[in-house]
């Protein structure tokens, strides 16, 4: 049930993603493998599951990491087209959650609960920032992490994406946003002392200076062309609403990469770290 606070918001989303239909062009040649799209319940309330799976086909995305506040929303596209959608478990029951959920015994129980009644590719995405990383729920939430081989999509700052992989040594981290504007040189560090490391790159700043790839960045994806993936972070309706143009940002830099390495990154890391298929219940 929406919040009556939450009405005018998910009225406005609702009417704004109706009247945006289908006119934006249509994706670029390169594949995508989207590793970071939500599907709240503000979006589905503005966008059924057949229609969401439409906007993100037509834009060349053919796989996708999809997460959801409550859970409903992943599971309802993973059943609308399992081939697509790869299911991970957000730790949020509502977006309140998203503040305290790190210790909040009830949420540990909530991810116990949920990773019994589906098959979920990982966790995430979820905030984390500090000594958040050492409390007994996260603790807990990690141990069923590793007994399930999930994989993580971090939403932190580079520091606590340290302690992350510290505390989960033998898991693959997806580090969301890749940190937005860190240096380049504190990505490259990480990527080269932590094999299971993976950078998704939605919001991240730098890569291009006027539609032009930067020296920096091209050398860092030269250097690692197998740890990085594309994301859009539909998070808000209007992330929605603005698919094709987030889609063509990355055909547009990929594109300035060789072939091999723009096909590495637009698509082929992500299939590969997420090539356990999960199963419909």
């Amino acid at each position: 049930m929406i919040k009556h606070r939450l009405f005018p918001y998910y009225l406005a989303t609702i009417l704004s993603l109706w009247l945006i239909g289908f006119t934006q062009t249509s994706a670029g040649e390169l594949q995508l493998f989207d590793a970071h799209v939500h599907y709240n319940e503000d979006i589905w309330q503005a966008i059924p599951t057949e229609d969401a799976i439409k906007r993100l086909k037509k834009q060349g995305i053919r796989r996708a990491i999809v997460s959801s506040t409550p859970a409903n929303g992943a599971i309802n596209l993973f059943n609308q087209d399992p081939e697509l959608v790869i299911p991970f478990l957000r730790p949020y029951r509502t977006p309140d959650d998203r503040y305290n959920w790190y210790k909040n015994p009830d949420i540990l129980k909530y991810v116990r609960s949920q990773l019994k009644s589906f098959d979920y590719r990982g966790l995430g995405e979820f905030h984390l920032y500090g000594s958040q990383v050492n409390t007994p729920v996260m603790k807990g939430i990690l141990k069923l992490a590793r007994e399930n081989n999930l994989i993580l999509l971090a939403h932190s700052n580079h520091e606590t994406i340290d302690a992350l992989l510290t505390a989960a040594p033998n898991l693959t981290v997806i580090w969301a946003h890749g940190g937005f504007d860190v240096d380049s040189n504190i990505v490259t560090n990480k990527l080269r002392k932590n094999k299971n490391l993976y950078i998704e790159l939605s919001f991240r700043e730098g890569i291009t200076e006027k539609d032009v790839l930067t020296p920096k960045w091209r050398d860092v994806f030269m250097a690692y062309p197998s740890r990085f993936l594309v994301g859009t972070d539909t998070y808000i309706g209007e992330r929605w609403m603005v698919l094709p143009e987030l889609t063509d940002h990355f055909q547009r830099w990929l594109k300035q990469l060789p072939p091999d390495i723009a096909e590495a990154i637009a698509y082929k890391n992500g299939e590969r770290i997420a090539a356990r298929k999960p199963t419909m219940n």
